[in-house]
Formats: structure tokens, C-alpha cells, sequence
């Protein structure tokens, strides 16, 4: 039951967000075939594709069903991040700099006052 509901939304998945999804418009694809072919017998699956997916095919009527073959009118909804290597190494630039106390400080450097050290323990062994 797992795997056939786990394989059953991969599915759904696939198809509903992906171009695999296209895949189902086939049968629409050879149906607009024979309609053309029908037409005018002297045409061939490969000048039905070259005509539809290369340039116009010619009539304005059917449109709509070109519009719903597959991989016809593909929208794509994507962001592409190129990464590329440094071409240059950037220097590093360390900065050294005097801190000038005019005051007196009532916490002594490298010795935490009372109270940071009461909140902060080290975990006791019990």
C-alpha cells in the first residue's frame, strides 16, 4: 500500500510540474496528424512535424489544436544560478588597528564578570 501510494504521487508529481506531462498530449499529436494527412495524403509524419514545429503550417483554422500539441507552447518557470571559478585569488587584507581607552572599564580583559559566569556553567556531572 506504501509503495503504490509513494509511486502514485511521484507520478502525479511528474506529471503535473514537469515536461513529462507532455508525454500525455501524443494521442493529440497523431489525431492532428491524420487530420493533415487526410487533407492531403502527401504528407508525411516528418513534413506534419517540420510544419508545426519549424515554422507555420499554413492555416490559420487550426490553431488551437497546434497550440495543444505537445511541446509546442512550453512556459518555463525557472531560475538559473551559473556558479564560475575565480579567475583571480582576491587578496586577503588583514587590518591591525591600536584601541585607545580613554576610560576605565569595570570588566577586566580575559576575565568574564560574576554574573556572565553564574548564567553560563558547564553542564555537572550527577
Amino acid at each position: 500500500m506504501r509503495k503504490t501510494l509513494a509511486i502514485l504521487l511521484i507520478s502525479v508529481q511528474l506529471i503535473g510540474n514537469t515536461e513529462v506531462g507532455q508525454l500525455l498530449k501524443l494521442p493529440q499529436l497523431v489525431k492532428h496528424y491524420y487530420q493533415h494527412h487526410h487533407k492531403d495524403p502527401s504528407v508525411d509524419f516528418i513534413d506534419f512535424i517540420v510544419m508545426h514545429y519549424a515554422g507555420d503550417d499554413g492555416t490559420s483554422a487550426d490553431d488551437d489544436m497546434d497550440n495543444q500539441l505537445p511541446c509546442h507552447n512550453l512556459t518555463h518557470n525557472t531560475i538559473a544560478v551559473a556558479y564560475s571559478p575565480m579567475v583571480k585569488e582576491i587578496p586577503v587584507v588583514e587590518f591591525s588597528c591600536s584601541i585607545t581607552k580613554d576610560y576605565n572599564s569595570r570588566l577586566l580583559n580575559g576575565i568574564s564578570s560574576k554574573h556572565v559566569s553564574l548564567i553560563l556553567q558547564p553542564p555537572r556531572l550527577v
